[in-house]
């Protein structure tokens, strides 16, 4: 394995008789921002599951953080994904019935941290993402953007390796996406991690160094952006 922040090797995956992936290799360095395009169906939020830890490839490798996955146990993995991904979906998903503060604080806390210290920690990104004077409010209480900002800082509140952001601004308005983007890479840039975008649309792909555009399974091409 190299020091890349994370290298997929020859990765496959299937449901059932559905082929998702069909050996697909990818690196991605520390600071980089990589986009993954591709119609629906194409395999990329399979190959963003597989690269996360959350799925187990059938064939092929990941390694995260120079820790290939397939020899780790599953304790293991999820300390992994825990300490060294950040997760940025479309709906944010935050717990409901926490406030914002507690959502961030929240992969912190189930690493044993002491409660005052997450929370403070997780005070701090609410702040560098803007919403910190609703850092008690619910989720329930404020906008989609207000929740996506939310989630950027629980994904980068334990200094992640990779940060993987899944259709980040399907749920949002194109001036609300444009401004999540905007925050999106810039946090990931101050934190120094990686950043792995799943996306259909040209203008959030435009934010990556690179695109790697998938269609049936497989890489199709890759272009350097920047």
């Amino acid at each position: 394995m190299t020091d890349a922040a994370l290298e997929i090797q020859r990765v496959e995956y299937a449901y059932r008789r559905d082929v998702a992936l069909r050996g697909v290799s990818l690196g991605v360095d520390a600071g980089e921002i990589v986009a993954v395009t591709g119609p629906s169906g194409c395999g990329k939020s399979t190959l963003l599951h597989c690269a996360a830890g959350i799925l187990r490839p059938q064939a092929g490798t990941v390694a995260l953080a120079g820790r290939d996955l397939s020899e780790l146990s599953e304790a293991e993995r999820t300390r992994v994904r825990r300490t060294q991904v950040g997760i940025v979906l479309q709906f944010g998903q935050l717990v409901p019935d926490l406030s914002l503060k507690d959502n961030v604080a929240l992969p912190l806390l189930l690493e044993g941290h002491d409660a005052a210290a997450a929370r403070r920690a997780a005070l701090g990104w609410l702040e560098r993402v803007g919403v910190a004077e609703d850092s008690e409010a619910l989720p329930s209480e404020l906008s989609g953007g207000q929740n996506q900002r939310a989630a950027v800082a629980r994904a980068l509140v334990t200094g992640p390796a990779v940060v993987f952001a899944d259709e980040p601004t399907g749920s949002l308005d194109s001036r609300a996406g444009e401004q999540m983007m905007e925050l999106l890479v810039a946090s990931a840039r101050d934190g120094g991690a990686a950043l792995v975008i799943v996306t259909h649309d040209n203008l959030v792909a435009a934010y990556a160094d690179r695109e790697v555009r998938l269609r049936d399974g497989v890489v199709q091409h890759e272009v350097r952006l920047s």
